[in-house]
């Protein structure tokens, strides 16, 4: 029977579990690592600097994260020997070479290198949402009682109430303005109107919202008596930006009973819904419409069109919108492979990006959207 030593079996399990951890951290992070070759001699200085690179990469892997397989093998004698395959569970996403020397021995290599993964996040998590709310459109049915005809100016009160109570949230009161993309984004430096009045403008990064308020009658008819509903929808368009991009439409329907006709006056009273029950059904209709629209504005990426000039890359969004010094963004399209970048200089509403890899081209990621990954 082999015998196995108390401390081993400890460590065996040590590293076993080890990987668990580890491989469980995927999110982008930067680390620093260093990488050696010893320089063998009639060998080109070019070959020893890529074998150095190549250490120094695969340790900065390895600091994202590893993956600890573990057997054992008996010897001859009985011999039991446990062997560990270390591997890195993490990609590099993007670096730079931050120093390299070397001497008669040795070539050296420093490296800062953004490892980890960049998959597509289901929310961003946006640490600050303003939100302009423009003039509502109401399409009520001619034939809904009276009573309830007053109800869509009520419904839309509500929804700024409850959007202004969200956390991380400013509400621009815009009722009275009608949301005209074309009207908005026009050039205004000599309008009067724009003098005298001032102008109404959502910045980068910020949202503009749209809601449409309908109720219609509808009725069911059966031998003895007719049920009437109102089928209400209620529909927002979110945009974002100053040019008022569109993002998405969140849309909300229901269908209320209203009142019900029976054979006599007082069968016909008891059947029908009260409206303070009508009421309630409304107010938990737009209070789900609230949160689905503070959901979509806050896990809307933070992205932005670079400029480039010579201290840097210029976007118009910053600390007014959650960004920090250092804080990790990426750049990914068919012409442009994974660049990440961080923010180095910041400002209220604007800051200025430097890309990881100080080799990439400042002119080539100009124009180039940039987004910045999901906040915590």
């Amino acid at each position: 029977m082999v015998k196995r030593s108390p401390f081993l079996l400890f460590v065996s399990l040590f590293f076993f579990c080890l990987p668990i951890a580890n491989a469980e951290e995927k999110k982008l992070q930067i680390v620093m690592s260093t990488g050696r070759a010893a320089i063998i001699s009639n060998e080109h200085i070019d070959e020893t600097r890529a074998r150095a690179l190549e250490d120094a990469l695969y340790s900065a892997a390895l600091l994202g994260g590893a993956e600890i397989d573990g057997f054992s093998s008996v010897q001859a004698g009985s011999q039991l020997d446990d062997h560990f395959v270390v591997r890195p569970s993490s990609k590099i996403i993007d670096y730079d070479i931050v120093d390299e020397r070397f001497d008669d021995l040795h070539y050296t290599v420093e490296i800062e290198a953004a490892v980890g993964e960049l998959k597509k996040v289901d929310c961003q998590n946006r640490l600050s949402n303003t939100v302009t709310m423009f003039a509502p459109f109401f399409r009520v049915d001619e034939k809904i009682p009276a009573w309830l005809s007053h109800q869509p100016a009520a419904l839309i009160q509500s929804l700024q109430e409850q959007l202004t109570r969200k956390p991380n949230f400013n509400l621009v009161n815009m009722v009275n303005l009608p949301l005209d993309s074309k009207e908005l984004t026009r050039d205004k430096t000599h309008s009067y109107k724009a003098l005298t009045s001032g102008t109404t403008e959502v910045s980068n990064g910020d949202f503009a919202l749209s809601t449409t308020i309908t109720m219609k009658r509808t009725i069911k008819k059966t031998s003895f008596q007719q049920n009437h509903f109102v089928d209400v929808m209620v529909e927002s368009a979110v945009f974002v930006d100053s040019d008022y991009r569109p993002t998405e439409k969140v849309t909300h329907q229901a269908k209320f009973p209203i009142r019900n006709f029976l054979p006599t006056q007082f069968m016909s009273v008891v059947a029908s819904p009260n409206p303070t029950k009508i009421r309630g059904n409304l107010s938990k209709l737009i209070s789900e419409h609230a949160a689905e629209l503070a959901t979509v504005m806050r896990c809307t990426p933070l992205s932005a069109t670079m400029i480039g000039k010579e201290d840097g890359l210029h976007i118009p969004i910053g600390s007014r919108h959650g960004l920090q010094d250092n804080r990790l963004a990426v750049v990914s399209n068919e012409v442009m492979p994974w660049t990440v970048l961080r923010v180095i200089k910041i400002k209220a509403n604007s800051s200025v990006l430097m890309p990881l890899n100080r080799k990439r081209s400042l002119a080539q990621l100009s124009g180039q959207r940039v987004s910045f990954l999901e906040f915590k």
